[in-house]
């Protein structure tokens, strides 16, 4: 059933890259205050001055802030377009996905220094470099850590993905040398690390399915990435790209015998089982709604999720077409009890029919591939 076939029609906005980057020597947050409540509000109290309603990092840069990750700088302006360095991407994630959240003591300090040339103690990364090459999340076997120099898209995900292995003994590194992105071939040193980042939902992209490993994140696209690996971490949770069916699809059989309803809160996922309700929000201002799957697709690799067209319609303007977005797996007492700013309800929905084709698909959705970061159509996930 090809409720996407008219993706033609959709517009997609152009953004700069959403895969992500942040500076460490500025981190520190604290919870957002009525995040896109107000319409046509340009400014979150609190929030950076250069970090807007409409921006591809509200969310993820609003997030780690308000968790005492990130602070900006001290004119409050974060610079979500500025190149990140291999310092700042080690304190980040010192600071996101080692110590935040962690239960235990800090790691005792070992009396073995840092055998590159061209890193002092005084700098102010030192422990946080010498803690992750004491993980070996870094390579410590050139003469030279070069903090100063900016860090690719292969190079961060590196960093990010060997530092969740140490969290998760069951995250592994596919071994079948196959890539996903056009721009790949699967035999690069570091493809494992990409593909594992992809499976996780942890990158973003365009259709052009292409990833341009090689080029340098910003510090947008850092924070965009290590928001991905913590959330993540959560059962049922995670990240991909919006869109909404053809009204043509309107009143047409759907996978689980439903007939579609435009006006209804429904959607389309590859493997989530029918049934299944997500908080879906937009990434771009933080509005939510609460659907329920009763459908299989999007059947364009680089999409996760088709809505109705009511739903997307509550988190954002049709003329965008494709958006991203970040969707949780949501219980029915926490929809009924904890009512989702924007969340619409789901009722007079027929229940989701057992036994049909698809019911019994796992609920971890896979990743596919979409574009570059720097790509004037840069859009989230897949």
């Amino acid at each position: 059933m090809n409720h996407s076939q008219e993706m033609s029609r959709y517009k997609f906005p152009a953004t700069a890259g959403l895969i992500t980057a942040v500076m460490i020597g500025s981190l520190m947050i604290g919870p957002v205050a009525a995040i896109g409540a107000a319409e046509g509000q340009k400014k979150i109290p609190d929030s950076f001055t250069d970090i807007e309603i409409g921006s591809p990092y509200l969310v993820q840069v609003n997030f780690l802030r308000e968790q005492g990750i990130i602070k900006g700088y001290e004119d409050k302006s974060f610079r979500p377009n500025q190149k990140i360095s291999r310092a700042e991407t080690a304190g980040l994630i010192k600071k996101a996905l080692i110590d935040y959240g962690s239960t235990t003591s800090k790691t005792a300090e070992t009396t073995t220094d840092l055998t590159f040339t061209d890193l002092k103690k005084t700098n102010w990364a030192y422990d946080a470099i010498k803690e992750l090459a004491e993980k070996k999340v870094i390579n410590t076997k050139e003469k030279k850590f070069r903090p100063n120099d900016n860090v690719n898209l292969a190079e961060a995900v590196k960093m990010i993905i060997a530092t969740e292995q140490l969290k998760d003994a069951t995250l592994k590194l596919p071994t079948d040398k196959k890539s996903s992105f056009k721009d790949m071939t699967g035999k690069e040193w570091f493809a494992p690390y990409i593909e594992a980042a992809n499976t996780k939902t942890l990158l973003s992209y365009s259709t052009k399915m292409k990833i341009a490993p090689t080029e340098t994140v910003t510090r947008g696209e850092f924070a965009d990435l290590i928001y991905r690996a913590i959330k993540t971490r959560e059962p049922g949770h995670y990240f991909g790209r919006g869109t909404f069916y053809s009204d043509s699809f309107q009143g047409k059989g759907t996978s689980n015998g439903e007939k579609y309803d435009m006006n209804a809160y429904t959607a389309a996922n590859k493997t989530l089982p029918f049934g299944t309700k997500i908080k879906v929000t937009y990434l771009r201002n933080n509005q939510s709604v609460v659907v329920r799957i009763n459908d299989r697709g999007p059947f364009t690799p680089s999409l996760d999720v088709d809505l109705s067209r009511k739903a997307f319609t509550d988190l954002a303007n049709p003329s965008e077409g494709i958006i991203p977005i970040e969707y949780v797996i949501v219980k029915d007492d926490e929809v009924m009890q904890k009512p989702i700013t924007g969340e619409a309800p789901i009722s007079g929905e027929a229940k989701a029919k057992s036994g049909s084709s698809g019911s019994s698909s796992p609920a971890t959705p896979t990743q596919t591939p979409s574009s570059n970061p720097t790509s004037s159509e840069v859009q989230p996930k897949k």
